[in-house]
C-alpha cells in the first residue's frame, strides 16, 4: 500500500459513488441544473456531522458540472476585508471560457465573534452573487449564522447508515488487499457514527489485518472529535498557530491526548527526534507534577503547549511517510485488566452466595480458592454447585475461553449435575466432590 490517506484516495469523485443522503444529493443536482439552465437559485447550507460528504458533494458538483471550484475555509474567513477582496472578486467575476464558478465557503460555523464583520460580509455577498454558493457548517443554527441561514436554502445532512459504510469498507480492504473479519467491519462501521472518514481512518491504521479484537481496541477512542487528524498536525505541523489551532479543536480530555502524543512519538520520528521530543514531553511532565502537588492550574497552559507544540517543532525535518498511529497501550492494558477484574469479581461473588460470606471476603481469599479449583478432582464438583461459566473457568485455570479442555469441563459438570439429581430421587446420599 501506498502512504496516501484513504479519506484522500477514496474519496468520492461522481455521484454514484457517494455514499448515504441520497435526497440531498438529488436536490443539488437539481440546484446545479437550475444554474446550468440560467436560473438563479438561493445558495446552498449544508449541515450535519462531520465526515458525512458535505464538502466532498460540493467538490463532486463543480466537477460534475464542469464548473471552476474556488474553496475558502475557516482560516480565510477571518475579517470582513479579506472575504470580500477574495470572495467577491470570486463572485463578480466569470473564469475562462465563461464557465460558472462555483464558490464552496467551508465550515462558516467556525468564524468567531472576535472575526470583524466576517459573517456580515458573507451575507452581503451571498445576496450580490453570480456566481453559484455552497456553505457548509455543522451547526447552522448557531446564532452568529441566523442572517446567513435566512438567505441559503437549508439541508440537513443525516448520519451515514453504517451498513453502507460497512459495504464500501469491504470493497476499499479487497482493494488494498487487506485481509478482515466480517464482523469487525461491521464493528467499525458502527463505532463510526455515521462519520465515514473516521471509518476510512480506523481500517488504515488496523492494515493489513483487521480483527475483532483490535477494533475493540480501537473502540476505546473517544470519538466525538477525531483523534488522527489532530495528532497528524502535532507530528508533522509546520508552525505554533497551525498546532495550536488543531489542539483546541479536539474535544478528548488532556490526559487522553497526553496518552496518545506519548504512545506514537517513537512511532513517528526517527531515533535522535524521538529523544529531542521526549526532553520536551519530560518537561511538560515537570508541571503536571507541579500541577498535581501544589494545585497551581496556571501550569497547564505550559504543560499543553511542551506537550504538543513543543513535541511537534522539536524534530529536525519534516516526515512525508504515512506512519499510522498507535492507540496508547497502557488504555488497552487497562482495558483488558478491567475485563479481567469484573470475571474474577464474577466468580467471588457466586461463591460468597453459596458459602454465605461477603464477595470482598471471597476476593481477599482468593488465591487459596483458585489452588483448591486447579485441583483435578475438585474442578468439575465446583463447576456444577457454583454455576460457572466457561469464562469463569478458563480464568480460573488460565486457559482461553474457547480452549476445548473448558468445554469439555462444563460438559462433564452438567453430567455431574444430572448424577446428583438422579441419586437424589433414588434416595442415595451423593458426595459433592468425591
Amino acid at each position: 500500500m501506498d502512504a496516501t490517506l484513504f479519506t484522500d484516495k477514496y474519496a468520492p469523485t461522481k455521484f454514484e459513488e457517494f455514499i448515504g443522503n441520497v435526497e440531498i444529493v438529488d436536490r443539488v443536482i437539481a440546484w446545479a441544473n437550475a444554474w446550468k439552465e440560467g436560473k438563479n437559485p438561493k445558495p446552498l447550507l449544508l449541515f450535519g456531522n462531520s465526515g458525512t460528504g458535505k464538502t466532498a458533494l460540493a467538490i463532486i458538483v463543480a466537477k460534475e458540472f464542469n464548473w471552476q471550484l474556488f474553496e475558502m475555509n475557516s482560516s480565510d474567513l477571518r475579517d470582513k476585508e479579506s472575504i470580500e477582496k477574495i470572495v467577491g472578486a470570486a463572485i463578480s467575476n466569470s473564469s475562462l471560457f465563461s464557465s460558472k464558478r462555483l464558490i464552496l465557503l467551508d465550515e462558516v460555523d467556525s468564524i468567531s465573534p472576535r472575526d470583524r464583520g466576517g459573517a456580515s460580509a458573507i451575507l452581503s455577498l451571498l445576496k450580490e452573487a453570480n456566481n453559484p454558493i455552497i456553505l457548509t457548517a455543522n451547526d447552522a443554527f448557531d446564532k452568529k449564522l441566523s442572517s446567513i441561514r435566512t438567505n441559503c436554502e437549508v439541508l440537513e445532512f443525516k448520519k451515514i447508515n453504517y451498513l453502507s459504510i460497512a459495504k464500501r469498507l469491504r470493497e476499499i480492504c479487497s482493494l488494498e488487499g487487506i485481509s478482515f473479519d466480517e464482523e469487525a467491519i461491521k464493528e467499525i462501521a458502527k463505532n463510526s457514527a455515521g462519520d465515514f472518514r473516521s471509518a476510512l481512518l480506523d481500517i488504515q491504521s488496523l492494515s493489513p489485518q483487521i480483527t475483532m479484537e483490535s477494533v475493540k481496541a480501537l473502540s476505546f477512542r473517544e470519538r466525538k472529535e477525531k483523534v488522527f487528524p489532530v495528532m497528524s498536525k502535532i507530528f508533522k505541523g509546520k508552525s505554533i498557530s497551525e498546532i495550536r489551532e488543531a489542539v483546541d479543536s479536539i474535544d478528548i480530555s488532556i490526559d487522553l491526548m497526553t496518552l496518545w502524543i506519548e504512545e506514537n512519538i517513537p512511532k513517528q520520528f526517527d531515533f535522535i527526534d524521538t529523544a529531542n521530543a521526549f526532553e520536551v514531553f519530560s518537561k511538560a511532565d515537570i508541571f503536571n507534577g507541579r500541577i498535581r502537588n501544589r494545585q497551581h492550574w496556571g501550569f497547564l497552559k505550559y504543560s499543553i503547549f511542551l506537550s504538543t507544540c513543543g513535541v511537534g517543532l522539536s524534530r529536525r525535518r519534516d516526515y512525508n511517510f504515512f506512519q499510522p498511529l498507535s492507540f496508547p497501550t497502557l488504555l488497552s492494558s487497562l482495558s483488558k485488566s478491567s475485563s479481567l477484574r469484573e470475571v474474577r469479581k464474577s466468580i467471588a461473588s457466586k461463591v460468597g452466595e453459596k458459602i454465605h460470606c461477603s464477595r470482598n471476603q471471597v476476593l481477599q481469599d482468593f488465591y487459596y480458592f483458585k489452588t483448591l479449583f486447579e485441583i483435578e478432582k475438585n474442578t468439575v464438583g465446583y463447576i456444577q454447585h457454583f454455576g460457572f461459566e466457561d469464562k469463569e473457568v478458563a480464568f480460573l485455570l488460565g486457559l482461553k475461553e474457547k480452549d476445548k479442555k473448558v468445554s469439555e469441563l462444563i460438559k462433564e459438570s452438567k453430567d455431574y449435575g444430572k448424577k446428583i439429581v438422579v441419586e437424589k430421587l433414588s434416595g442415595k446420599q451423593s458426595t459433592l466432590f468425591s
